[in-house]
């Protein structure tokens, strides 16, 4: 008898959890399965097409080109972040003069909000008074102001560069956590056995903190796949789609196109990555717990 008053129990605790679930992602998100194999547009009612709206993206070269512009934008603005928040964490971990001050003016790029950083930005990489072209033209490194978001090639760099700036301060902070865990000690007994900078950091301070730069540039890959409001706004996926990536491709399918049937099944695209990808965070941190 009690055992059933205890499963019970168990059950109404529970159902406020699952109804959430079933509520806020799976109905959702199965909604949303079904319009991507529809041909719903805004104001009409969907008709099934089956796997139209895949094949369709599959023979479309812009989406290609997307594909490729989400990889490159991906692959180099996580490589440069995990790099540079290297850097930063390994300069921020040594006794310099006035550190706490660094750690927090280094900080700061994580913490305003993205469409303020994005709008400075825009007024650095302004050919008329920016602040980029200003200070190269006084350096006399160019000899003319240069259209940082004119053309696709330069507006590719100058996207990855904002994305990179903002997201060096959360590799920065995640493997300066790792470096406080290392024992101060291990490194004085390495010095006094004669062994250098370098070999300290390949032979001592990367292997102790490679977990958590894996696991940190993980989820920075993630934040990355998915990132629209820094391309958005500074380029809206120009010029001449030099900069349209995934996102930006869905959003101008769905929300300027209003094809929101083939712009569903872009983002549907797009989830095998994103899964693994997290699906490799969570197993990463649950092994590492045990």
């Amino acid at each position: 008898m009690k055992t059933n008053i205890d499963h019970k129990l168990a059950y109404v605790l529970v159902s406020p959890v699952v109804i959430y679930l079933l509520a806020i992602m799976v109905l959702p998100f199965g909604w949303a399965v079904y319009l991507s194999f529809t041909n719903k547009v805004v104001g009409v009612p969907a008709t099934f097409i089956g796997l139209n709206n895949y094949i369709e993206l599959v023979k479309d070269s812009l989406f290609w080109k997307a594909v490729w512009n989400t990889i490159l934008f991906t692959a180099a603005a996580v490589i440069a972040k995990t790099v540079f928040g290297m850097i930063m964490a390994l300069v921020l971990n040594e006794k310099i003069v006035f550190r706490n001050l660094f750690r927090v003016l280094l900080f700061l790029p994580w913490t305003i909000p993205t469409i303020v950083s994005v709008f400075t930005w825009q007024w650095i990489y302004s050919d008329v008074g920016g602040v980029l072209n200003f200070l190269l033209l006084k350096t006399g490194i160019i000899s003319q102001p240069v259209g940082w978001l004119s053309t696709p090639d330069l507006a590719m760099f100058s996207v990855i560069l904002v994305n990179v700036w903002r997201g060096i301060p959360f590799m920065g902070i995640a493997i300066l956590a790792g470096l406080q865990t290392i024992s101060k000690e291990m490194y004085e007994a390495a010095m006094l056995d004669g062994a250098g900078a370098v070999k300290r950091f390949f032979y001592m301070t990367l292997p102790s903190i490679k977990e958590v730069t894996i696991l940190a540039a993980v989820m920075t890959t993630i934040w990355t796949l998915n990132d629209f409001e820094i391309i958005w706004l500074l380029t809206r996926g120009g010029p001449d789609n030099g900069t349209q990536v995934l996102s930006t491709l869905s959003y101008t399918i769905g929300f300027l196109n209003m094809s929101l049937g083939k712009a569903i099944a872009i983002a549907i695209m797009t989830m095998p990555p994103l899964i693994m990808l997290i699906n490799y965070v969570t197993k990463r941190s649950l092994s590492s717990k045990e």
